[in-house]
């Protein structure tokens, strides 16, 4: 289950909520007030104010999104068939300043805070970057492109679930800064869409991809190997199974963002701190989250470095792989 699992909203039900959606907002807020004077009262028996933080900034993302939307619409409205010539620097800077919306309240209310425990490098600044991150938490998408857009000066091309246009803000903004909304197709038709978007990549930019493609959790992992042993994957199924804090890499969707851009540099990304908080009841539990802040490395790999065979490369992954399942586990407490 999860995103993947949620398809997509019809196009008619799609086009009425950019519209509708400010309105919507207006009624959602108006039945959040009583939670919120709820949660303020509750405080007094929470300490924590677990309900308050949460029922507070649920309130105050919406509206970020809800404005970027209606920016969104006044870009249009300047220019309706998207030829300014500043369409896509204004859309970036639009996505910009919103994800540092998110990302201050966030850290204001939930007292998120992302932290680098290394110096990050780069890439070639004359070619595109790829990264490839893990996928585990909550906020770790939220995490990853904020860093990459405010720290790399990148900002990211996303593969995302479909599910996502059930957004109004995040279709909008996304669609027209030509990020990839993973259809409920074929695999194969997947796959081309993700190779499409690494092939248009600007040398500005970089393409953001989470190889494990799904969230990890303690169930997932064991989903993951018992689905490889039951394909007859013995190696790999042994393989995933020495990896504690990270699901195996799918090595296809990884493979087609290379092949498309092999003069790319590969940054890998790993981070701690949140992956264990696998759970709504965990997540809830340690709210605010003072004193754990998510903890960022990379590594980048000259273009030149990355092999370009597919078979190799995707035992390069694997690697890569193993080298952050070591690092997290150096930098998370107790057990999974």
């Amino acid at each position: 289950m999860g995103l993947r699992s949620i398809p997509p909203p019809p196009q008619l039900a799609r086009r009425f909520l950019h519209v509708v959606w400010p309105l919507v907002g207006v009624v959602i807020t108006g039945v959040m007030v009583p939670v919120i004077v709820a949660g303020a009262l509750h405080s007094l028996v929470d300490r924590r104010a677990r309900l308050f933080r949460v029922s507070c900034l649920a309130v105050v993302l919406m509206w970020v999104d809800i404005r970027m939307l209606v920016h969104c619409w006044a870009l249009w409205a300047r220019s309706p068939d998207g030829s300014s010539p500043t369409w896509r620097e204004d859309h970036e800077r639009l996505l910009g300043g919103a994800l540092d919306s998110l990302m201050y309240y966030t850290r204001r209310w939930l007292g998120l805070e992302v932290k680098l425990a290394d110096r990050m490098h780069f890439g070639s600044h004359a070619e595109p970057l790829v990264a490839f991150a893990r996928h585990a938490g909550p906020f770790d998408s939220l995490a990853i492109t904020w860093l990459l857009t405010r720290t790399v000066g990148r900002l990211p091309r996303i593969v995302l679930a479909e599910a996502m246009r059930w957004d109004p803000g995040v279709d909008t903004i996304l669609t027209r800064l030509d990020s990839f909304f993973v259809p409920s197709g074929s695999r194969e038709d997947r796959l081309a869409g993700v190779r499409s978007m690494a092939a248009s990549l600007e040398e500005d930019e970089v393409f953001l991809l989470f190889p494990e493609g799904q969230n990890w959790t303690p169930t997932r992992r064991r989903r993951v190997i018992t689905a490889l042993r039951r394909r007859g994957q013995h190696d790999r199924a042994e393989r995933a199974e020495r990896l504690v804090h990270v699901l195996p890499p799918k090595v296809r969707g990884a493979w087609a963002v290379r092949s498309a851009r092999p003069d790319a540099d590969v940054m890998v990304i790993a981070h701690a701190g949140f992956g264990e908080l696998s759970t709504a009841r965990l997540i809830w539990d340690a709210l605010p989250f003072h004193g754990r802040p998510f903890l960022v490395t990379t590594w980048t790999y000259a273009a030149d470095t990355v092999p370009g065979d597919p078979v190799v490369f995707g035992a390069w992954l694997d690697d890569r792989w193993r080298e952050v399942d070591a690092w997290v586990s150096e930098h998370t407490d107790g057990p999974v």
